[in-house]
């Protein structure tokens, strides 16, 4: 094998191994990078299913098949793979210039490249070659929208994790204790980031398949792992096999993002010494801050800083200082649980359409975009700051209406995040900022002045911006305009500078030299053929400066020159371009090696004096770039929820302050919408409910599809965009902040648990009944509709109970009718009207009115879906069946004592005396206000069940009373009309 081919994989296999199995590796021939792989080698790389993973070694069957790299590169880039003459050697690759292009799909999608370089030595003989630089998905500055986080995680060996959470994109890092029983808290914070590597560190030696089933189980939870039994994973090949010190995967996560895990088992010894923390830690961070830091935090920080130099050292240099946290839950935000965020739509799911954040984002920065997803994901409590952001949205959206502001300056802006981050890194290392990104600083800073002056124009605005950055920022703009010229920043590198000094000297000497130069060839053009054109200065990439000409016309210049005596040895061809020649004499040699080492020294004096000015600004004025960033982003945000309240008729949210110190959740609105039904359904309109909680919860009873389930996301999404400081999508909105958000409204089985519907039921109303307080908000859809129907309503009117003594708000929507009559709690009851018409047939009212609403209903809807009469008479026959049939003794049974009325003791509650079911309840034939004497005489008195009892007080069913027949009284009624929802509640 050539030697080029040799080297190339003998550094993938040490990358392999170093960075895990996701590595590719270009490297540069000539203007291409160049993928090659070896077809007949053995793949390093298995894939498993995510079920096989979690079983023992023994038990797995045989490896799935991987397709080689170079085969699914090829395919992601749309590339052909070629395999050039008889050497058994597979390549692909692009131009050189394409690899800003191409490396956001490859990181994208979970690869680690390692690009190889040519070196420049200036010697003759083999390139020589060494990697220039290592990207991999959360170490990469180019391009992103989001910020990407490697989450670092150190198990300890008492059970307590350090999580650090951190962003080589800005420096900004998060780090928190957590203890494995309290695992569960973290997986709420972890959705407001993108998280594209996980890097664990367990303190062992060797590791043991009950640990890394373990390592699966906590990243499942949090949704960092497949939860599919079925999802294909890539591992190392010699990962399950004997378990060495590093593991690596490459997977699709649930919402279908590739992440990259990283487990090292065994950490160096150093780690856990003091003094060593504090050296390394405030060498790097320039501060002395761990005193008073747990240990599990301070291994798992250095983790992900090792994590990040072995691949760019450079991205550890100027860093934020961590923000140190004692617990991942903040006492100042809403909780949002049960994976509130996905039961919400508040973000889709990868690969999906839609979301609450897709609506309500008119945001025009990255850094704006960022922001609103935090605050929309983490809501707050503080009513200062809620207040401060309303009366932001409510000045722009004044502003608005006045037509006297827009976002012309603020879509001018660029991500001055993942900008001032490359500054930083280029201040403290031998880096430089290209000229192309200090422009788009520089015209970010002039449109965020032209942004402040705006605002600080309008008179009686209620936005507060901060007093040093303006007058900070203008000083900025006026030094950069002074050292640079900025408009010739995406120019040609050496126009950078201003002109001063030594500067204006070498390039008045650089002048000179041209203009002879182009003097020379002018006078003999016009001597030899009349003109200024036929021979011109160039300069070439390997010749330097000389004189082109066309080769007809140089046999023209040679005659000449014969004739006047001039020794043609003064004329040198030096090679061909084209169909002209490039020529030279010992004369203009002279001068062309004089201007090639003038303008080498320009070069160097313009590149030092470029990055010499660039830290000297960045150091000088590095303390306002988060606060311009943090003012840009808010202000970028405000305006969004301006613009989305104008769109969509949002009204601002009113905080209800309480004189007691028990600070109860509450909310008050008046036609309140769900903002994404009301903008996808545009063949319908939207219909408003008036929603009180607080003092009692609400139980809501419908039809199916009446919409149970947009009203309690409604409800949801409200107290989110309220409490995350936004408008809400409704009349009047008035609302005191609750501390936990607990959502059941998707249900289903969880296969990775290998747990039914009732029991992920049960998993959820455990969490309810734990975080359930006077703080909280329960949004509950069918719970308890798993099981059979009396468990079910007893643990829903068991919770109802629970959840009333706790004073919890909650809204719990159910067609168990039955709970009705069960609770003696202080519950609102409502119901979704539905109205069912002989010509339109069933109609979806969908208003919110007062009582449960009709009991039996399902075969109704049914019919108005499948369009099958015989089929619908058929389930109505059985229906009368189940209804009428009395209920079902054992003959060797002993007989049931029966609980007489409290009404009238000869009266028994056996069976309803309408359907036969077991009766619940005693009901007056005739009401205390028409009878008032003998009130509970038998005669006046039925048992009937719930669901009876319910239509007789919706004038649905009408008891003429108890008649006498020969063998026996019967009670004779009538049933007054088959509408789905009529006659008074």
């Amino acid at each position: 094998m050539n030697q080029i081919p040799m080297q190339y994989f003998n550094l993938a296999k040490e990358n392999y191994f170093k960075y895990g199995l996701s590595v590719i590796q270009l490297i540069q021939i000539g203007k291409f990078y160049e993928l090659w792989h070896e077809p007949d080698t053995r793949s390093r790389q298995q894939a498993h299913t995510q079920a096989e993973l979690l079983v023992e070694p023994s038990m797995r069957s045989r490896p799935l098949e991987v397709t080689p790299p170079i085969e699914q590169i090829a395919s992601l880039l749309d590339m052909r793979i070629i395999s050039p003459g008889k050497r058994s050697l597979l390549q692909m690759g692009f131009p050189i210039y394409s690899l800003t292009t191409h490396l956001s799909t490859l990181l994208d999608k979970g690869w680690t490249v390692i690009v190889i370089d040519e070196l420049v030595t200036g010697k003759s003989g083999p390139k020589q070659r060494a990697v220039s630089q290592v990207y991999s998905p959360s170490c990469n500055l180019e391009n992103c929208l989001e910020l990407s986080y490697v989450l670092s995680i150190y198990f300890s060996q008492d059970d307590l994790l350090g999580i650090t959470l951190f962003s080589a994109m800005n420096g900004h890092s998060i780090m928190f204790p957590v203890s494995w029983a309290d695992r569960d808290k973290v997986g709420r914070l972890l959705i407001s980031y993108s998280i594209k590597e996980i890097v664990i560190w367990v303190d062992s030696g060797g590791g043991s398949e009950i640990l890394i089933n373990k390592i699966y189980n906590l990243l499942i939870g949090w949704n960092l792992f497949p939860s599919e039994p079925n999802a294909k994973i890539e591992v190392m090949g010699e990962a399950l096999t004997n378990l060495p010190c590093y593991l690596s995967y490459r997977y699709e996560n649930n919402n279908k993002e590739w992440l990259l895990l990283h487990i090292y088992m065994g950490i160096h010894a150093e780690w856990f010494n003091k003094n060593y923390q504090e050296y390394t830690l405030s060498k790097i961070f320039q501060s002395t801050w761990t005193e008073n830091v747990n240990q599990v935090n301070l291994i798992s920080l250095l983790g992900v800083l090792q994590f990040i130099k072995d691949r760019n050292p450079n991205l550890i240099k100027n860093l934020q200082l961590p923000e140190c946290y004692t617990s991942p839950i903040s006492p100042l935000n809403l909780i949002l649980c049960n994976r509130a965020e996905y039961q919400l739509d508040l973000v889709p799911k990868r690969g999906k359409l839609g979301g609450l954040l897709s609506l309500v984002d008119f945001c025009s920065t990255a850094m704006g975009k960022r922001l609103l997803k935090l605050r929309l994901l983490n809501p707050i409590t503080d009513y200062y700051e809620l207040n401060l952001r309303y009366e932001e949205i409510a000045t722009f959206k004044q502003l608005i209406g006045k037509k006297t502001f827009d976002n012309s300056e603020l879509k001018h802006i660029k991500d001055l995040s993942s900008l001032h981050r490359q500054w930083a890194i280029c201040a403290s290392s031998d880096t430089t900022l290209p000229p192309k990104k200090l422009s788009q600083i520089y015209h970010s800073y002039l449109f965020a002045s032209q942004l402040i002056s705006k605002l600080i124009s309008k008179k009686g605005i209620n936005i507060q911006l901060p007093l040093s950055v303006g007058p900070q920022l203008k000083s900025l703009i006026e030094e950069i305009g002074r050292v640079f010229q900025v408009d010739s920043l995406t120019g040609d590198f050496k126009d950078v500078l201003q002109p001063t000094g030594n500067l204006t000297n070498l390039l008045a000497q650089q002048q000179i030299l041209r203009a002879q130069l182009t003097e020379w060839a002018e006078q003999t053009s016009n001597i030899v053929f009349q003109d200024t054109i036929s021979i011109k200065v160039e300069c070439f990439n390997k010749e330097g400066y000389a004189f082109s000409i066309s080769s007809k016309k140089l046999t023209k210049l040679e005659h000449y020159m014969t004739n006047a005596s001039i020794s043609d040895n003064s004329i040198i061809v030096l090679g061909k371009r084209g169909s002209y020649l490039i020529i030279t004499s010992p004369a203009i040699h002279k001068v062309s090696i004089e201007l090639n080492l003038l303008e080498e020294k320009i070069n160097t004096y313009v590149k030092q004096t470029y990055s010499r000015e660039l830290k000297r600004l960045y150091f000088n004025y590095s303390e306002l770039f988060l606060p311009l960033e943090n003012m840009i982003s808010r202000l970028d945000v405000a305006l969004s929820g301006a613009i989305a309240a104008v769109k969509f008729n949002y009204t601002k949210p009113c905080l209800v302050l309480t004189k007691s110190q028990q600070t109860k959740g509450l909310i008050e609105a008046i036609n309140l919408r769900h903002p994404l039904v009301e903008q996808l359904n545009s063949q319908e309109e939207c219909v408003a409910h008036n929603i009180s909680l607080g003092d009692r919860g609400v139980l809501i009873f419908s039809v199916n599809g009446a919409g149970k389930s947009t009203l309690l996301r409604a409800i949801g999404v409200s107290v989110i965009l309220a409490q995350a400081g936004m408008y809400v999508a409704a009349d009047s909105f008035r609302l005191r902040p609750y501390h936990y958000l607990i959502t059941r409204i998707l249900g289903g089985d969880d296969l990775h648990k290998g747990q039914g519907t009732f029991e992920v039921e049960m998993r959820d109303l455990s969490t309810i009944l734990k975080l359930a307080n006077y703080n909280s908000l329960i949004l509950g859809d069918e719970i308890c509709h798993g099981t059979e129907v009396s468990s079910g309503t007893a643990i829903l009117a068991a919770t109802i109970e629970r959840l009333t003594a706790a004073q919890t708000s909650f809204v719990l929507s159910t067609h168990l009718h039955q709970v009705f009559s069960l609770i003696d709690s202080p519950v609102q009851c409502y119901h979704l009207s539905v109205i069912q018409q002989e010509y339109l047939g069933l109609i979806y009212e969908r208003k919110l009115k007062p009582g449960p609403g009709p009991s039996q209903y399902g075969i109704e809807v049914m019919g108005h879906i499948i369009n099958d009469k015989k089929f619908y008479n058929s389930a109505l026959k059985y229906r009368k069946l189940i209804n009428w049939e009395p209920p079902s003794r054992s003959e060797s049974s002993s007989l049931t004592v029966f609980r007489p009325s409290k009404y009238n003791a000869q009266v028994f509650i056996d069976s309803c005396e309408i359907c036969g079911a077991p009766a619940e309840a005693i009901h007056h034939i005739q009401p205390k206000k028409l009878r008032s004497r003998r009130l509970n005489r038998r005669s006046n008195l039925v048992p009937v069940c719930s669901s009876c009892h319910l239509d007789i007080h919706r004038n649905k069913i009408s008891i003429l009373g108890w008649k006498r027949t020969p063998g026996h009284k019967k009670l004779y009624w009538v049933y007054l009309n088959e509408s789905l929802d009529s006659g008074t509640e």
